[in-house]
């Protein structure tokens, strides 16, 4: 039996009539759907604790990119400002009473800190002096973590990210780090919840992204298997 995995979507602004709605990238289904996963997109924040008793992982993922016009990208911000860390907090505490398994990746890792009692350095790069948007970089992973199981201790990942783990909450763990310091990957020191900065969703299929990457489907495979794992 393949494991149902619920991904939390972005705000999306359809650009003709400026109606707002939800997406989910193609390559986050295309992810679960290789790891041996069947992907549902959860649209309804009212219903998070119905998505958690029908499935058996959560995904929460990245922001979304809008680029068609500035007043689509300006409504699609602020859709996201009022409805998606609500949207993904509710998900995120409806699987984690339930004892299911969650993945975060970027935001969704950003926001799994925030919702265990961390907190988050935004804009690190104006004052960290570092950049880790639009680049690729190595990363050093902890040994007997997960990502170290599936990855090795080092290897190279995409970089997308504006904001980073500050103060990292009490339950979690790091799992890898970055050359320069950020948070990478943590994990659940007793839960299911984990957790990487970087999208592994980009770096598999026909152009992954950085090409001198690992293939990451088999992080998406273990994900199924841990959602089975966790099957009431």
């Amino acid at each position: 039996m393949k494991p149902i995995i619920c991904i939390a979507p972005a705000p999306a602004v359809e650009p003709m009539f400026f109606n707002d709605g939800w997406m989910v990238n193609k390559k986050y289904y295309l992810g679960v759907t290789a790891g041996g996963g069947v992907p549902v997109m959860a649209t309804d924040i009212e219903l998070a604790e119905e998505y958690a008793r029908l499935c058996d992982g959560l995904i929460l993922t990245g922001s979304a990119m809008y680029m068609p016009s500035p007043e689509y990208a300006a409504q699609a911000k602020a859709i996201e400002k009022q409805k998606r860390d609500p949207q993904d907090a509710q998900l995120f505490y409806a699987f984690q009473k339930a004892g299911k398994p969650v993945l975060g990746i970027c935001r969704g890792q950003q926001n799994i800190n925030v919702f265990l009692g961390g907190t988050l350095a935004k804009k690190f790069k104006l004052t960290d002096g570092v950049e880790h948007l639009m680049r690729k970089h190595e990363i050093v992973a902890e040994p007997g973590s997960l990502i170290c199981e599936l990855f090795g201790e080092t290897f190279i990942t995409n970089s997308r990210h504006n904001n980073r783990i500050d103060q990292l909450a009490d339950g979690l763990k790091v799992t890898a780090r970055s050359h320069d310091g950020v948070i990478e990957a943590v994990e659940h020191k007793s839960e299911p919840i984990y957790a990487v900065q970087w999208h592994p969703e980009r770096m598999r299929g026909d152009l992954p992204d950085p090409f001198d990457g690992p293939d990451t489907t088999i992080l998406f495979q273990k994900f199924s298997e841990i959602c089975l794992a966790h099957k009431k």
